[in-house]
Order: C-alpha cells, then structure tokens, then sequence
C-alpha cells in the first residue's frame, strides 16, 4: 500500500514537472495548503507566480479556484461576486452571487495584492481567519484551502496593510532562473507549462483533505523541540550590532506550530522532530533585510539543540549524580576537634612552656613572645632533631633576641628545646575527614536500581536518535520540505549526541559492576 509520504513524494515531483528554481515554491506552497494557511509569493513579473498557484489548485481532485489581478480601483464586487438582482428582487436581501468567485474557491490566487482596497482586504481577514464569509444576511462556510497572494513588493512598513501581511503565513522569494543549464532546458520546452501534469489518483479528495487536518491535530510537539523553538523565538528577539530584532507575532508562532505538525504528518510521525523547525526560515521574515538573520538564527539553534543536546546533559547529570550517591555510600563523614597551630605574624608558630596556657603565660612574662619559624617545625624537624633559630619579641612586636637550639619534636606540637620542653601553642578547630565504610546490600539494590533506570533511557534515547539518523540518510526518503543543507546540519548534532550518550553508557556500566562488585 502507498504511504502518504509516498504519495505527496510523487505528488510534488508531478507538480514541480517543467518548473526550474521553483521546487521550494511547491513544496512549501503544497504544505501550506495541506496546513490550511496562506502562502505569499514576492518576485517580479514573469517569475511564474501565477504558474504556481494553478499547480497548486492540481493538488486537489474537482478544486475550483479563483484568481484575480488586483489594481487600485478594484471593487469587492470583482472578488467576492456581483449583487444578485434577483435575491434583491424577490426577497429584498442584499446578496452576492459567489459562484465562480472567491467565496467559491478552494484555491485562491491575487496578484498585486497590496494594491487591494481596504473594504477588500478587510474582508479577506475574516475570510482567512475564519474560513467564513458574510453574504448579506448569511453567513457561509467557504470551501478555501490556500490563499495566495503575490506582488512585486512588500507592504510598507506601518502601511495600514500590516494586519493583512501578519496572516501570510509562508513568505517566499521567487528570482528569476538563474542557472543557465536551467534557463537552457525552458528555452527548449514547447509544452504547455499551464496543462494537467498531476495524475488523478494523486490528487487529493475534499474527505482525505479534511482527515489529514483532523489528523494533524493529533501530532505532538516534544518538550525538546518546543525548547528549540523557544530558542529560536528568543534569539530574533535580541537584536545585535548590525541587525534589529525580528518580530514574529504570536498568532504567527502558533500557526508555525500547526505547518510543523502538519509535516510531521506527511512523514508518517506522530510529533514533531528538530528536522522540521528549518520551516520557520519560510515564515519569520517580514523583511528582506531580515531573511539573512533569520537564517542565520534557525541553522545555529538547529545545529546546537536538534541532536537533543539538552537530553544529554541531563542524563550525564544524573550520571554525576549517582557516581556521588556511591561514593556516599563508601565513606561516611566524621567530624572531631583537633588542635590546630596558632600563626603568629603570618609565618611563626609561638612557643609556650610546656604544661602553660596561653593566657596564663601572657600575664607572666608581660606578652614577651618566643617564637619559631614555622617552616622550621613543619619541614626542618619531620625528619628528625635539628638546630634552628628561635626570636624573641617584646610586647610591642620589637624583636630583643634570638639564639640558635637543638630542636626536636617529643609529642605532636610539643618541641624538646634543648633540654626543656616546649609547647606550640594551639587552638582547637572542627576537622571534617571521610572514613571508609561498607554498603549493605540493601543500598546496592537500591542504587543498582537507579543505574539500570538510567542505562534505560540512555538506550531509549539512543535509539530514537539511531532511526532519526537512518531517516535523515536515506535519500529515498529525505525530507519533503527542508533543504538537504538543513537535515546535515541535523545529522551532524545527532551524531555528536549518539556519541556522548555512548560514553555516559560507557561510564553508567562500569559504575553498576562497581555497585554489584563491592
């Protein structure tokens, strides 16, 4: 049986048939159709605008469409049908005749676009917005499936046509051909470029259109690629040095998320992956000087968070964690008072006759201080007796004296001067020290349990990556609608995390031999 995927990948190959340069047009175009959004197309005349908007009607079996050449003197009458004489005769009701017109299409095509009058653009929101239009008295369903608009210009900035320009979801530039060997092949083509090029069992019945929007619906956004995309909103936010902000509104970052959906759809998935944020290059831009930064923006956010980066450094997080919890359970801390040397002018230990309190020896000898370098007691007598200055210093901090002794060490922090015995003065402090202990095996359970739980969804996540890789590969089944620059973009991230999350597995195994091992 033919996927959907199948299906719309030989739908657009039969679309984009005669067509040069204007693949990304028909494919973006194709998805915002199937996502029920507008698609605005800028380019100078004779670009084939128009040329894509009637390929785009071919995607739909029976669809009708409506196109117009809008100019500043266009009337709504010319849009949205005539006053029907004949409801204003029979029964007194201002109606429009619809049939054939824009209230009647499912493909809408206008050229010019900004040249439309307010009234006309007025009426275009709500028909954009709601699917719906007011005829007179009723108000009816319209059947309208895409909206394109084109000009040779954007509207200008504060024009009064901006609420208009918000609700054109995909923005694309169409340039003349640009690649001879291009330019060479429409040079020899003779056919009609106008024809029927899509066969009709590709085309898409009014019931698969309706399922595929109920559908998308149901695709989730993933907390990973909703923090891409919260990146990527941030990001245009902050201006820099060279480039203001990029303002995208908040209708405009929810309609994002319904195309996002919507390509994940026609791949076959039931979410949204990274891979399908390099749409928004499509839809963020508001300005041509803008589409620069854009780009610049969704390549760097794809390429630091669509290998689920973020996933990563939480698992190896969690890693670290459970490498303290046994450690932890190897050692205990204990805690106990030690008697730790005074410093006396940042490099003396002060000596005191052994048997002597610091207070009471003060009050005798008037504060008169006899002093050892402390570098002396800490190296010179580890290995034995030695002979070493001794300084005495009077109250005031003059040093009166100084004589060389035999020094040793008789007990910890007691010296033996000569022949009398001397005491480091002292000071009791708090000292922390780890001691060994061992686990019981209760707590080698408990914490095996939680390494098995990690190696888990290290797997998981593994795995997940490994088939989105093997997607991206195949060039049999490479995205719909993004680039092939984007998806190795995305490939080099998932490459790099699959290698990470393969050494965090590395650690997380050697540490559950460790806990089952002793």
């Amino acid at each position: 049986m033919t996927t959907m995927y199948e299906r719309i990948q030989r739908l657009l190959r039969a679309l984009s048939t005669d067509l040069h340069e204007r693949e990304d047009a028909i494919r973006l175009g194709l998805l915002a159709a199937f996502a029920g959004e507008s698609l605005f197309l800028l380019g100078p005349p004779g670009t084939g605008k128009s040329l894509i908007a009637r390929r785009l009607q071919q995607a739909f079996r029976d669809a009708r469409s409506f196109s117009y050449l809008m100019g500043r003197f266009s009337t709504p009458d010319e849009v949205f049908g005539p006053l029907s004489i004949q409801a204003l005769r029979e029964h007194d009701h201002y109606e429009r005749a619809t049939e054939s017109y824009l209230p009647d299409a499912d493909v809408v095509f206008l050229d010019e676009i900004w040249k439309a009058s307010p009234p006309i653009q007025n009426a275009l929101l709500t028909a954009l917005n709601e699917r719906r239009f007011r005829n007179g008295t009723n108000e009816i369903t319209i059947p309208l499936k895409v909206f394109i608009g084109a000009s040779n210009e954007l509207p200008e900035e504060g024009d009064e046509a901006a609420a208009f320009w918000d609700r054109f979801l995909v923005r694309l530039v169409v340039s003349p051909i640009a690649d001879e060997g291009a330019f060479a092949a429409l040079m020899d083509e003779t056919s009609d470029p106008y024809r029927d090029v899509v066969p009709d069992d590709l085309r898409l019945t009014d019931d698969e259109y309706s399922r595929l929007r109920t559908a998308e619906t149901t695709v989730s956004i993933p907390p990973n690629v909703v923090a891409l995309i919260a990146a990527i909103r941030a990001s245009l936010a902050v201006g820099t040095d060279s480039a203001p902000p990029v303002y995208v509104s908040d209708r405009r970052w929810k309609k994002i998320a319904g195309l996002l959906r919507m390509s994940a759809l026609l791949h076959g998935r039931d979410r949204v992956e990274p891979i399908d944020c390099a749409i928004i290059r499509a839809c963020a831009w508001s300005a041509l000087h803008e589409r620069g930064r854009v780009d610049e923006v969704i390549a760097r956010e794809l390429a630091a968070r669509s290998g689920r980066q973020l996933v990563a450094e939480r698992l190896r997080e969690r890693l670290g964690e459970l490498q303290r919890s046994h450690r932890g359970l190897r050692s205990r801390i204990v805690e106990d008072d030690r008697a730790q040397p005074r410093i006396y002018r940042d490099e003396y230990y002060r000596l005191l006759p052994h048997g002597e309190t610091a207070d009471s020896y003060s009050s005798q000898v008037d504060e008169e201080q006899l002093l050892v370098w402390r570098g002396d007691v800490e190296e010179g007598l580890r290995s034995g007796p030695a002979t070493i200055d001794l300084f005495v210093y009077d109250a005031d901090g003059r040093l009166v004296g100084s004589q060389q002794s035999r020094v040793a060490f008789a007990d910890e922090w007691v010296l033996q001067v000569d022949e009398e015995e001397y005491s480091v003065e002292t000071t009791v402090q708090r000292a922390v020290r780890e001691e060994e202990r061992e686990p019981s095996q209760e707590e080698r359970a408990a914490l095996g349990s939680r390494i098995d739980a990690l190696l888990r969804e290290i797997d998981e996540n593994i795995a997940e990556l490994a088939d989105e890789q093997t997607e991206l590969e195949d060039t049999a089944r490479r995205h719909l609608f993004v680039p092939v620059a984007d998806s190795e973009v995305v490939l080099d991230a998932i490459r790099e995390t699959i290698r990470g999350l393969a050494e965090v597995r590395l650690l997380a195994s050697e540490l559950a031999r460790s806990v089952a091992g002793g």
